[in-house]
């Protein structure tokens, strides 16, 4: 047997056994019973979860501002005069009360200069009392009355009525009417050499010193009102629907106490497109125990407490995604639902579109969607 026939058949019974075993392998193979298989249940994930109340809520606007006293005057004499020394000197920090005299000027010259016009108007009116005596029927009692009633130290008291158009005309003719208004003109810039408070206030500025010159028309000071203030905050546009004239306002200091309390008084027409915000004043009060807690120039914190929405929600704005959607906890699985969001502000969103009692995500949570399977894990903390 040669070398050629002997490989053939050592080729085909390989072939052969190998034929064999894959044959008997596959028979094994075939009697093992195949094992029922299943899919693995996810687990619930566990969230937090708050349960939806409807009820009337205000929105709060959030707002800030300085506070500006609502009377604020610069204080400025219309005469020239040295400055007295006062009981109540003007320095900054002085408090005057309203009608108190602030400033008061030495007016001797001028009321020395008054006197003598007085003088000068009794010496008129003496020389015609003969001729109102004759001329008018009556009229000379009334006149000589009035003329014993003057006192050159004192203001001038009304002339008496003229009884007809020829008194009036001689009562003109002589000079008599032009020196009365021009005596009663005097008397009242004799009174502008005391400058009084208009208002309760206290001084913020004071430019002059007693003894010293002040002339007419010079800046003296400047005195804020005390009691009444004003706060005046920029608004974005966004919250001007909701904002109205008389809406209540509370303003914070910087622990968190409210310091002042009042109502929105004006809203500005036009929105500054800068910066797509309008203007809005609050007229403030202290609130009680805090009248030293403000003061013109200080900075605030607050809020606008407007209208309030019925049946409505309030949820911060983590809870909601896609701007108006959030999740509801339904049968262990999530559910997406739309709300109508009435209002937002920095970090709440007032809304409806949510039944009371509804079981809603209170959290951000990561791959989040529609049907997947949780469990409240804020039942679990109560449990």
């Amino acid at each position: 047997m040669n070398s050629i026939l002997k490989g053939s058949i050592r080729l085909v019974l390989g072939i052969t056994i190998l034929g064999a075993g894959v044959g008997m392998m596959n028979g094994l193979i075939s009697m093992k019973e195949e094992l029922p298989t299943s899919d693995k249940p996810a687990v619930p994930r566990a969230v937090r979860t708050e349960v939806i109340e409807l009820g009337s809520i205000a929105p709060k606007t959030p707002v800030e501002g300085r506070v500006e006293a609502l009377y604020r005057m610069e204080v400025i004499t219309e005469v020239t005069g040295n400055l007295l020394m006062g009981s109540n000197e003007f320095r900054e920090g002085t408090a005057f009360r309203a009608g108190e005299v602030m400033l008061e000027l030495d007016d001797t010259e001028s009321r020395l200069a008054l006197v003598a016009q007085r003088s000068q108007f009794l010496q008129l009116l003496s020389g015609q009392l003969a001729d109102l005596q004759m001329d008018f029927e009556g009229r000379g009692e009334v006149w000589s009355t009035y003329v014993s009633s003057l006192r050159v130290d004192a203001a001038l008291a009304d002339l008496p009525k003229p009884a007809s158009d020829r008194e009036r005309l001689f009562l003109a003719n002589r000079g008599i009417i032009s020196s009365y208004h021009s005596i009663r003109s005097a008397e009242e810039r004799l009174n502008k050499f005391q400058v009084r408070a208009p208002f309760d206030g206290i001084v913020v500025q004071a430019n002059v010193r007693p003894g010293g010159l002040v002339r007419a028309g010079q800046p003296s000071g400047i005195l804020v009102g005390q009691g009444d203030y004003e706060i005046k905050t920029a608004v974005h546009a966004r919250y001007l629907s909701s904002i109205s004239l008389r809406d209540s306002v509370r303003f914070f200091d910087e622990q968190g106490t409210v310091v002042a309390e009042g109502m929105v008084q004006r809203i500005s027409g036009n929105v500054d497109p800068s910066t797509q915000s309008a203007s809005v004043f609050c007229r403030v009060e202290p609130t009680r125990n805090q009248a030293k807690a403000i003061r013109d120039g200080r900075f605030l914190t607050g809020e606008i407490i407007s209208q309030p929405f019925e049946e409505a929600f309030e949820i911060p704005l983590t809870w909601m995604h896609d701007d108006q959607q959030v999740y509801e906890v339904a049968n262990g699985e999530l559910v997406e639902r739309k709300i109508e969001v009435l209002f937002q502000s920095r970090s709440h969103a007032i809304g409806r579109g949510l039944d009371s009692g509804v079981l809603v995500l209170s959290e951000s949570l990561t791959n989040a969607f529609d049907g997947m399977p949780v469990r409240s894990y804020t039942d679990e903390l109560q449990d």
